[in-house]
Protein backbone atom coordinates (compact mmCIF):
# COMPACT_ATOMS: atom_id res chain seq x y z
CA UNK A 1 0.00 0.00 0.00
CA UNK A 2 2.90 2.28 1.14
CA UNK A 3 4.90 1.39 -1.76
CA UNK A 4 1.74 2.35 -4.12
CA UNK A 5 1.10 5.58 -2.36
CA UNK A 6 4.54 6.53 -2.89
CA UNK A 7 5.00 5.85 -6.40
CA UNK A 8 1.56 7.77 -7.17
CA UNK A 9 3.42 10.72 -5.74
CA UNK A 10 6.72 10.10 -7.29
CA UNK A 11 4.59 10.45 -10.54
CA UNK A 12 3.12 13.34 -9.75
CA UNK A 13 6.03 15.19 -8.27
CA UNK A 14 7.91 14.11 -11.95
CA UNK A 15 4.92 15.25 -13.81
CA UNK A 16 5.22 18.82 -12.30
CA UNK A 17 8.86 18.84 -12.78
CA UNK A 18 8.57 17.99 -16.22
CA UNK A 19 5.79 20.80 -16.84
CA UNK A 20 8.41 23.33 -14.85
CA UNK A 21 10.86 22.60 -17.53
CA UNK A 22 9.26 23.62 -20.10
CA UNK A 23 7.26 26.53 -18.49
CA UNK A 24 7.11 29.95 -19.31
CA UNK A 25 9.21 30.92 -15.84
CA UNK A 26 11.97 28.72 -16.35
CA UNK A 27 12.65 30.59 -20.38
CA UNK A 28 12.68 34.06 -18.00
CA UNK A 29 15.12 33.69 -15.76
CA UNK A 30 17.70 31.50 -18.48
CA UNK A 31 16.31 34.37 -20.89
CA UNK A 32 18.16 36.67 -18.76
CA UNK A 33 20.94 34.91 -17.65
CA UNK A 34 21.62 34.16 -21.17
CA UNK A 35 20.79 38.62 -21.43
CA UNK A 36 23.55 39.12 -18.51
CA UNK A 37 26.05 36.91 -20.87
CA UNK A 38 25.46 38.75 -23.77
CA UNK A 39 25.64 42.39 -22.22
CA UNK A 40 28.76 41.55 -20.58
CA UNK A 41 30.39 39.63 -23.92
CA UNK A 42 33.26 41.56 -25.51
CA UNK A 43 33.69 42.19 -29.00
CA UNK A 44 34.56 39.11 -30.56
CA UNK A 45 30.34 38.28 -30.67
CA UNK A 46 28.61 34.68 -29.88
CA UNK A 47 31.87 33.40 -28.94
CA UNK A 48 32.64 36.16 -26.04
CA UNK A 49 29.36 34.97 -24.55
CA UNK A 50 29.90 30.98 -24.73
CA UNK A 51 33.23 31.64 -23.21
CA UNK A 52 31.56 33.74 -20.18
CA UNK A 53 29.21 31.44 -19.44
CA UNK A 54 32.33 28.64 -19.65
CA UNK A 55 34.04 31.16 -17.10
CA UNK A 56 31.13 31.36 -14.46
CA UNK A 57 30.98 27.73 -14.71
CA UNK A 58 34.83 26.93 -14.15
CA UNK A 59 35.11 29.83 -11.73
CA UNK A 60 31.83 29.25 -9.54
CA UNK A 61 29.44 26.49 -10.30
CA UNK A 62 32.23 23.82 -11.29
CA UNK A 63 34.41 24.12 -8.25
CA UNK A 64 32.06 23.38 -5.96
CA UNK A 65 31.50 19.45 -4.29
CA UNK A 66 29.00 17.41 -6.49
CA UNK A 67 26.89 17.48 -3.07
CA UNK A 68 26.54 20.95 -3.34
CA UNK A 69 26.24 21.41 -6.87
CA UNK A 70 22.95 19.50 -6.41
CA UNK A 71 21.76 21.41 -3.77
CA UNK A 72 22.24 24.58 -6.15
CA UNK A 73 20.49 22.95 -8.47
CA UNK A 74 17.54 22.24 -6.23
CA UNK A 75 17.42 25.50 -4.70
CA UNK A 76 17.59 27.15 -8.16
CA UNK A 77 14.52 25.24 -9.30
CA UNK A 78 12.71 25.58 -6.24
CA UNK A 79 13.00 29.49 -6.96
CA UNK A 80 11.81 28.84 -10.53
CA UNK A 81 8.96 27.23 -9.09
CA UNK A 82 7.67 29.53 -6.76
CA UNK A 83 7.85 32.35 -9.31
CA UNK A 84 5.97 30.15 -11.40
CA UNK A 85 3.16 29.40 -8.90
CA UNK A 86 3.38 33.31 -8.03
CA UNK A 87 2.57 34.07 -11.79
CA UNK A 88 -0.16 31.49 -11.58
CA UNK A 89 -1.49 33.49 -8.70
CA UNK A 90 -1.00 36.74 -11.09
CA UNK A 91 -2.98 35.17 -13.78
CA UNK A 92 -6.53 36.10 -12.72
CA UNK A 93 -5.55 39.98 -12.55
CA UNK A 94 -3.52 39.75 -15.50
CA UNK A 95 -6.57 38.27 -17.38
CA UNK A 96 -8.84 40.84 -16.20
CA UNK A 97 -6.35 43.67 -17.33
CA UNK A 98 -6.17 42.39 -21.28
CA UNK A 99 -10.24 42.05 -20.70
CA UNK A 100 -9.90 45.86 -20.03
CA UNK A 101 -10.96 46.22 -16.30
CA UNK A 102 -8.75 48.71 -15.58
CA UNK A 103 -8.74 51.28 -13.04
CA UNK A 104 -10.77 54.77 -12.70
CA UNK A 105 -8.19 56.14 -13.14
CA UNK A 106 -7.46 54.57 -17.00
CA UNK A 107 -11.80 55.71 -17.51
CA UNK A 108 -10.68 58.07 -20.92
CA UNK A 109 -8.76 55.56 -22.39
CA UNK A 110 -10.94 52.74 -21.78
CA UNK A 111 -13.55 55.05 -23.29
CA UNK A 112 -12.04 56.18 -25.86
CA UNK A 113 -10.83 52.49 -27.45
CA UNK A 114 -14.26 51.53 -26.65
CA UNK A 115 -15.51 54.09 -28.81
CA UNK A 116 -12.56 53.20 -31.82
CA UNK A 117 -14.11 49.86 -31.41
CA UNK A 118 -17.16 50.28 -31.89
CA UNK A 119 -17.13 52.06 -34.98
CA UNK A 120 -15.73 48.71 -36.47
CA UNK A 121 -18.18 46.68 -34.93
CA UNK A 122 -20.78 48.80 -36.27
CA UNK A 123 -19.29 48.99 -40.05
CA UNK A 124 -19.03 44.96 -39.78
CA UNK A 125 -22.56 44.78 -38.20
CA UNK A 126 -24.03 46.92 -41.05
CA UNK A 127 -22.48 45.03 -43.51
CA UNK A 128 -23.69 41.50 -42.19
CA UNK A 129 -27.22 42.43 -41.96
CA UNK A 130 -27.07 44.02 -46.05
CA UNK A 131 -25.28 40.53 -46.88
CA UNK A 132 -27.96 38.46 -44.36
CA UNK A 133 -30.72 40.41 -46.83
CA UNK A 134 -29.74 39.22 -50.04
CA UNK A 135 -28.60 35.80 -48.34
CA UNK A 136 -29.82 33.67 -51.22
CA UNK A 137 -28.22 36.18 -54.13
CA UNK A 138 -24.39 36.23 -52.98
CA UNK A 139 -21.81 35.78 -55.21
CA UNK A 140 -18.90 33.02 -53.72
CA UNK A 141 -16.79 35.59 -52.45
CA UNK A 142 -19.42 37.65 -50.81
CA UNK A 143 -20.76 34.43 -49.20
CA UNK A 144 -17.16 33.72 -47.91
CA UNK A 145 -17.90 37.30 -46.33
CA UNK A 146 -20.43 36.38 -44.75
CA UNK A 147 -19.92 33.33 -43.21
CA UNK A 148 -16.50 35.31 -42.09
CA UNK A 149 -18.88 38.04 -40.27
CA UNK A 150 -21.48 35.32 -39.40
CA UNK A 151 -19.18 33.66 -37.15
CA UNK A 152 -17.54 37.48 -36.00
CA UNK A 153 -20.71 38.34 -34.60
CA UNK A 154 -20.36 35.10 -31.68
CA UNK A 155 -17.35 37.26 -30.88
CA UNK A 156 -18.98 40.30 -30.12
CA UNK A 157 -21.40 41.33 -27.01
CA UNK A 158 -25.53 41.77 -28.61
CA UNK A 159 -25.85 45.00 -26.62
CA UNK A 160 -23.40 47.95 -27.17
CA UNK A 161 -23.50 49.05 -23.60
CA UNK A 162 -21.32 45.35 -23.06
CA UNK A 163 -18.79 46.62 -25.32
CA UNK A 164 -15.17 46.06 -24.19
CA UNK A 165 -11.76 48.32 -25.00
CA UNK A 166 -10.41 44.77 -25.86
CA UNK A 167 -10.92 42.13 -28.52
CA UNK A 168 -10.05 39.57 -25.31
CA UNK A 169 -13.01 41.43 -23.47
CA UNK A 170 -15.65 41.49 -26.21
CA UNK A 171 -14.82 37.26 -26.64
CA UNK A 172 -15.43 37.00 -22.70
CA UNK A 173 -17.94 39.58 -22.18
CA UNK A 174 -20.22 38.03 -25.11
CA UNK A 175 -19.61 34.67 -24.18
CA UNK A 176 -21.44 35.82 -20.57
CA UNK A 177 -23.79 38.01 -21.86
CA UNK A 178 -25.79 35.73 -24.18
CA UNK A 179 -27.41 33.08 -21.51
CA UNK A 180 -28.94 36.84 -20.21
CA UNK A 181 -29.88 37.30 -23.46
CA UNK A 182 -31.62 34.30 -24.49
CA UNK A 183 -32.82 32.45 -21.67
CA UNK A 184 -32.90 36.08 -18.73
CA UNK A 185 -29.86 34.59 -16.90
CA UNK A 186 -26.78 36.47 -15.87
CA UNK A 187 -23.89 34.42 -16.57
CA UNK A 188 -21.89 35.83 -13.58
CA UNK A 189 -24.22 35.00 -10.97
CA UNK A 190 -25.73 32.04 -12.13
CA UNK A 191 -22.32 30.03 -13.53
CA UNK A 192 -21.33 28.93 -9.97
CA UNK A 193 -24.69 26.88 -9.38
CA UNK A 194 -24.75 25.57 -13.16
CA UNK A 195 -21.40 24.31 -12.79
CA UNK A 196 -21.83 22.37 -9.80
CA UNK A 197 -24.89 20.43 -11.53
CA UNK A 198 -23.17 19.75 -14.65
CA UNK A 199 -21.96 16.47 -15.51
CA UNK A 200 -17.63 15.12 -15.26
CA UNK A 201 -17.32 15.90 -18.61
CA UNK A 202 -18.42 18.63 -18.91
CA UNK A 203 -16.87 20.74 -16.14
CA UNK A 204 -13.49 18.46 -17.62
CA UNK A 205 -13.73 20.48 -20.92
CA UNK A 206 -14.92 23.54 -19.92
CA UNK A 207 -11.77 23.61 -17.24
CA UNK A 208 -9.47 22.73 -19.84
CA UNK A 209 -10.62 25.31 -21.78
CA UNK A 210 -10.54 27.97 -19.68
CA UNK A 211 -6.79 26.27 -18.24
CA UNK A 212 -5.76 27.24 -22.00
CA UNK A 213 -6.78 31.10 -21.50
CA UNK A 214 -5.13 31.18 -18.63
CA UNK A 215 -1.85 30.01 -20.20
CA UNK A 216 -1.83 32.80 -22.67
CA UNK A 217 -2.36 35.67 -19.70
CA UNK A 218 0.61 34.02 -18.04
CA UNK A 219 2.54 33.60 -21.34
CA UNK A 220 1.92 37.30 -21.79
CA UNK A 221 2.50 38.25 -18.27
CA UNK A 222 6.35 36.37 -18.50
CA UNK A 223 6.90 38.24 -21.70
CA UNK A 224 6.07 41.70 -19.94
CA UNK A 225 8.53 41.00 -17.34
CA UNK A 226 11.09 39.91 -19.93
CA UNK A 227 11.48 43.25 -20.71
CA UNK A 228 13.36 44.07 -17.40
CA UNK A 229 16.30 42.04 -19.20
CA UNK A 230 16.90 45.03 -21.71
CA UNK A 231 19.26 46.27 -18.62
CA UNK A 232 21.53 44.03 -19.64
CA UNK A 233 20.76 43.14 -23.54
CA UNK A 234 18.94 45.26 -26.33
CA UNK A 235 17.16 42.15 -27.95
CA UNK A 236 15.13 41.33 -24.68
CA UNK A 237 12.69 44.58 -25.57
CA UNK A 238 11.67 42.66 -28.96
CA UNK A 239 11.44 39.22 -28.00
CA UNK A 240 9.34 40.90 -24.62
CA UNK A 241 6.86 42.15 -27.36
CA UNK A 242 6.61 38.99 -29.88
CA UNK A 243 6.06 36.97 -26.31
CA UNK A 244 3.29 39.45 -25.22
CA UNK A 245 1.71 39.74 -28.96
CA UNK A 246 1.97 35.36 -29.25
CA UNK A 247 0.64 34.95 -25.53
CA UNK A 248 -2.48 37.60 -26.07
CA UNK A 249 -3.45 36.02 -29.55
CA UNK A 250 -3.39 32.56 -27.77
CA UNK A 251 -5.44 34.06 -24.87
CA UNK A 252 -7.81 35.10 -27.41
CA UNK A 253 -8.34 32.25 -29.65
CA UNK A 254 -8.62 30.04 -26.54
CA UNK A 255 -11.72 31.96 -25.46
CA UNK A 256 -13.43 31.82 -28.48
CA UNK A 257 -13.55 28.00 -27.32
CA UNK A 258 -14.20 28.72 -24.00
CA UNK A 259 -16.99 30.61 -24.49
CA UNK A 260 -18.35 28.28 -26.91
CA UNK A 261 -18.37 26.09 -24.31
CA UNK A 262 -19.92 28.34 -21.77
CA UNK A 263 -22.89 29.15 -24.11
CA UNK A 264 -23.42 25.58 -24.52
CA UNK A 265 -23.42 24.65 -20.88
CA UNK A 266 -26.43 27.25 -20.58
CA UNK A 267 -28.39 25.72 -23.54
CA UNK A 268 -27.55 21.97 -22.32
CA UNK A 269 -27.89 22.17 -18.97
CA UNK A 270 -29.90 25.22 -17.37
CA UNK A 271 -32.89 22.99 -16.53
CA UNK A 272 -30.60 20.94 -13.62
CA UNK A 273 -30.16 24.28 -12.75
CA UNK A 274 -33.86 25.31 -12.34
CA UNK A 275 -34.22 21.71 -10.82
CA UNK A 276 -31.38 22.16 -8.05
CA UNK A 277 -32.86 24.85 -7.20
CA UNK A 278 -36.39 23.51 -6.84
CA UNK A 279 -37.59 25.81 -9.86
CA UNK A 280 -39.91 24.42 -12.83
CA UNK A 281 -38.39 25.20 -15.90
CA UNK A 282 -40.98 27.02 -18.14
CA UNK A 283 -41.57 25.20 -21.74
CA UNK A 284 -42.28 28.64 -23.53
CA UNK A 285 -39.37 30.95 -23.91
CA UNK A 286 -40.95 33.77 -22.75
CA UNK A 287 -41.51 32.92 -19.83
CA UNK A 288 -38.60 30.83 -19.59
CA UNK A 289 -36.92 34.22 -19.92
CA UNK A 290 -38.52 36.07 -17.55
CA UNK A 291 -38.35 33.30 -15.10
CA UNK A 292 -34.93 33.50 -15.69
CA UNK A 293 -34.48 37.26 -14.81
CA UNK A 294 -36.80 35.88 -11.44
CA UNK A 295 -34.32 33.24 -10.91
CA UNK A 296 -31.11 35.94 -11.21
CA UNK A 297 -32.98 38.07 -9.12
CA UNK A 298 -33.30 35.76 -6.35
CA UNK A 299 -29.55 34.28 -6.13
CA UNK A 300 -28.36 37.84 -6.63
CA UNK A 301 -30.58 39.64 -4.42
CA UNK A 302 -31.94 37.10 -2.01
CA UNK A 303 -35.45 36.65 -1.90
CA UNK A 304 -37.81 40.10 -1.27
CA UNK A 305 -38.61 39.88 2.45
CA UNK A 306 -40.28 43.31 2.27
CA UNK A 307 -44.08 43.06 3.76
CA UNK A 308 -46.63 44.02 1.57
CA UNK A 309 -47.88 47.60 2.37
CA UNK A 310 -49.59 48.16 5.02
CA UNK A 311 -48.21 45.66 7.47
CA UNK A 312 -45.29 45.88 9.45
CA UNK A 313 -42.32 42.48 9.66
Amino acid sequence: MLTALWSGLGGKVADRWAALLVSPALAFWLGGALAWALGRSGPDGHEAWWRRLGGVWTRSFGTLPPATQAVAVVVGLLAVAASARLAEALTFGVLRTLEGYWPHWAGPARTALTSLRAGRIDRRTARWRELARRRDQLTPPEYAEYTALNAWRTSVPPAPRDRMPTALGDVLRAAESRPRHRYGLDAVVCWPRLWLTMPDQARTEVATARARVDEGARLWLWSLLFALWTVFSWWALPVAAVGMLVGYRMALAAAAGYGQLLQTCFDLYRGSLYEGLGWSQPADPVQEFTAGRSLTALLERGPDLHPPSGETP
